[in-house]
C-alpha cells in the first residue's frame, strides 16, 4: 500500500490518508523515516526501564505452549520481533494503521492493517496477552480501546499497557518550564485536546485502568527516564541519549499538526528545543506509566491450552 505520512489537504490539517481513507492519528506512519528511528529509540527506553514483558508473563511464555499475543499499535514491529526471538513458541498478531518497515515477517508474526478506534476485529477470549504502548495520540476514546482489549483477552490473560506523560520535569526540583521553555510548551498537548484526544492519558493511566471492568491483580508503576545523557549510570546514560535522539526527531514530526493548531513558528520552536536538549543541567527527566493486569477468571492449563490451539489451527 502506498502511504503518504502527511497529507496537507484541507489547509494543512495533520491527517494521514491511505487510498482515500483518512484517520486522525497525528504523527507520521512508522514505516516513514525518521519516524521509524524515533519509535525504535523510544522502544529502547521502554525495554531498558521496564523490560519487554514482566517476569510473570515471561514465565508463561517460556512454558512450551503456543501463546497468542495481540500487539495493538505495533509501530515498527521491533517489540514483536524481539519477543519472537526471545520466546519462539509465541504467535504475535500486530495491528496498526500502516504497514511496519518489515520486508519479511517471521511465520509466527501476522500483521493486519486495522483502525482500533473502531474496535477489535477478533472474537472474545482470543489472546493470552494484549500489549498496548503509546497509542493515546490516536485514541479519541481510550477507555473504549482498553475495554475492547480486555474483551479479546482470555480469562486469566495479561493486559500490558505503557503510556508517556507529556510533562517534562527536572530531577533537582527546579522549574522545567523556565529552563526549557520550548520543550515544555503546552502547544502539543493543546493540539491533541483540540482533536478530542486526551494528552493526559499517561498521567491518568491508573484511573483509566481502574474503570475497565473484568480486570484483577492490577499493578501500576511509574518510570523516570533521563531526557538527556546526564547520568553517570551506563543504563541511564544510554536511555538519556536515546530520549534526546527521539525528541530531536519528534519536533519535526509535530510540525504540521502544530501549524494546523495555529502555532506561527513551529520550526523556530523546534530549533530552540534542539538547543535546550544540549543542556544537561537540572537533570531533565520524563515519565511513563506501566500497567500489568489480569483478566478475571483462570487461564487454562498447559494441556488444555495445547488442545485448544490445535483445534483452532485445524478449524482455520
Amino acid at each position: 500500500m502506498n502511504f503518504d505520512p502527511f497529507n496537507e489537504l484541507g489547509g494543512g490539517s495533520a491527517l494521514r490518508f491511505d487510498e482515500g481513507q483518512q484517520d486522525d492519528y497525528c504523527l507520521p506512519v512508522a514505516s516513514h523515516s525518521p519516524e521509524t528511528e524515533r519509535l525504535d529509540y523510544i522502544h529502547e527506553v521502554y525495554k531498558y526501564h521496564a523490560g519487554n514483558v514482566p517476569e510473570e508473563v515471561a514465565d508463561i511464555l517460556n512454558d512450551g505452549t503456543t501463546t497468542k499475543i495481540l500487539d495493538v499499535g505495533c509501530g515498527t514491529g521491533k517489540w514483536a520481533l524481539e519477543m519472537i526471538s526471545a520466546f519462539p513458541n509465541i504467535h504475535i498478531t500486530g495491528v496498526d494503521l500502516a504497514h511496519p518497515p518489515i520486508t519479511v515477517f517471521p511465520p509466527n508474526f501476522a500483521f493486519h492493517i486495522h483502525d482500533v478506534t473502531k474496535g477489535q476485529e477478533y472474537e472474545n477470549d482470543t489472546f493470552d496477552v494484549v500489549h498496548v504502548r503509546d497509542i493515546h495520540a490516536g485514541m479519541p476514546d481510550y477507555h473504549a480501546m482498553l475495554t475492547e482489549c480486555v474483551r479479546v483477552l482470555r480469562p486469566g490473560g495479561y493486559l500490558l499497557v505503557k503510556e508517556i506523560e507529556w510533562i517534562p520535569r527536572l530531577l533537582d526540583g527546579g522549574d522545567a518550564k523556565a529552563r526549557f521553555p520550548a520543550i515544555c510548551s503546552d502547544s502539543f498537548r493543546d493540539a491533541l485536546s483540540e482533536r478530542s484526544l486526551d494528552p493526559m492519558v499517561g498521567v491518568n493511566l491508573k484511573s483509566y485502568i481502574d474503570n475497565v471492568t473484568a480486570l484483577k491483580d492490577i499493578q501500576y508503576s511509574r518510570h523516570l527516564v533521563p531526557m538527556t545523557p546526564w547520568s553517570d549510570d551506563p543504563i541511564l546514560h544510554y536511555t538519556g541519549q536515546m530520549t534526546r535522539l527521539a525528541m530531536a526527531i519528534l519536533g519535526g514530526t509535530m510540525r504540521i499538526m502544530l501549524l494546523d493548531h495555529g502555532e506561527s513558528d513551529p520550526d523556530g520552536r523546534y530549533s530552540a528545543g534542539i538547543e535546550e536538549l544540549k543542556d544537561l543541567s537540572g537533570q531533565p527527566i520524563w515519565v511513563f506509566g506501566s500497567i500489568i493486569a489480569k483478566k478475571e477468571g483462570e487461564m487454562s492449563s498447559a494441556s488444555d491450552h495445547l488442545i485448544e490451539n490445535g483445534d483452532r489451527e485445524e478449524s482455520e
